[in-house]
């Protein structure tokens, strides 16, 4: 099996307790499948036009996503974004269950510390700082570490009124 990055594979190594105190399900590989299945779709579905053009931007963000696992909220993984950036250089993100992009960590070692409670914060920050991860000294430093980073759901919605206008569809705002 294949890891994303050299920080997971430690993470894995030096900290599993954490990893399975977050409830992270680790992807077999970073092309994992699974976030980009169809098969729920019915022929009803796969004949709607405004459907298949959201499947069709999805299927495009997600080709720009390095997974790495599934967490209680959803899929996480690296966005490469359209400069496909260097897997260590990528900011974390989570694709939730309503299919919204979100990105949520600059680091893997901080995606791991934003999923414990406040009361933890310390008490986790300190052991990953002792395993040697650099991570945020709050979790407002995470929030600003990601600003002027390109948006993945921005660029979703960008591919949606492409594969809207190419299927005879207005674009929506």
């Amino acid at each position: 099996m294949a890891d994303v990055t050299p920080e997971l594979q430690r993470l894995r190594e030096e900290m599993g307790e954490l990893l399975d105190a977050i409830a992270l399900e680790i992807a077999p590989h970073p092309n994992w499948e699974e976030p980009s299945d169809t098969s729920y779709l019915t022929e009803q579905d796969r004949a709607n036009p405004d459907i298949m053009a959201n499947i069709e931007a999805m299927l495009a963000t997600n080709s720009r996503i390095a997974w790495f696992g599934k967490d209680e909220e959803g899929f996480v993984g690296l966005w490469r974004g359209t400069e496909d950036r260097p897997l260590p250089e990528c900011p974390v993100l989570r694709l939730d269950t309503e299919g919204q992009y979100t990105l949520i960590a600059r680091t893997i070692a901080d995606y791991i510390l934003l999923s414990f409670d406040d009361e933890q914060w310390d008490i986790i920050r300190e052991m990953l700082t002792g395993a040697g991860f650099a991570v945020a000294e709050s979790p407002k430093d995470i929030e600003d570490s990601l600003g002027g980073l390109e948006d993945p759901n921005a660029f979703r919605h960008q591919q949606y009124n492409a594969a809207r206008q190419n299927r005879g569809l207005e674009p929506v705002p």
